[in-house]
């Protein structure tokens, strides 16, 4: 078992017993299966997702754009790539795992994750109708550069340490 899983199960038993206590041990059950009926579905087709990108992303294109020597390529690569990923963290984080373990440097790594974080297309016109589209254009050049600067530092962490 993983520290996550070990600290989540942890968690499933405090909190079952408190419910437990209050009666509504049962309540909670059903609510949490019925979430896992409703997300399964979507983590399993992303497990699916996640394995069959890793063996049709051709090693020599890892190396050449992805990797560690792809240096500032990379992280830009890494950068337009999550903001392009209009995924859930379902979907996301197998397929941006699936990458780093083929063989994408850190600083890519980090640059796609953040960039999938703060620059994700698909928030845009939610965000631009709400708060506006000045708003929306500053945070986005912001975050731009924020996803550059967290792949550039990730990146010589890796080349210093690793």
């Amino acid at each position: 078992m993983t520290i996550p899983t070990i600290v989540f199960l942890i968690l499933a038993v405090i909190l079952f017993m408190i419910n437990l206590r209050s009666g509504r041990h049962w309540a909670g059950l059903k609510s949490s299966f019925r979430q896992l009926t409703l997300a399964l579905p979507v983590i399993l087709l992303a497990m699916l997702l996640a394995g069959l990108l890793e063996v049709i992303i051709p090693e020599e294109f890892i190396r050449r754009w992805l990797a560690q020597e792809a240096g500032f390529t990379g992280i830009m690569l890494g950068t337009f790539g999550g903001m392009l990923m209009a995924f859930g963290p379902y979907a996301s984080y197998p397929i941006i795992a699936t990458i780093y373990h083929a063989g994408a440097g850190l600083g890519t790594t980090v640059a796609l994750l953040v960039g999938w974080t703060y620059l994700g297309l698909s928030k845009i016109p939610f965000e631009s109708s709400f708060l506006g589209i000045r708003f929306t254009a500053l945070r986005m050049a912001l975050g731009f550069l924020f996803c550059i600067l967290a792949g550039l530092i990730a990146h010589a962490v890796d080349l210093l340490f690793f």
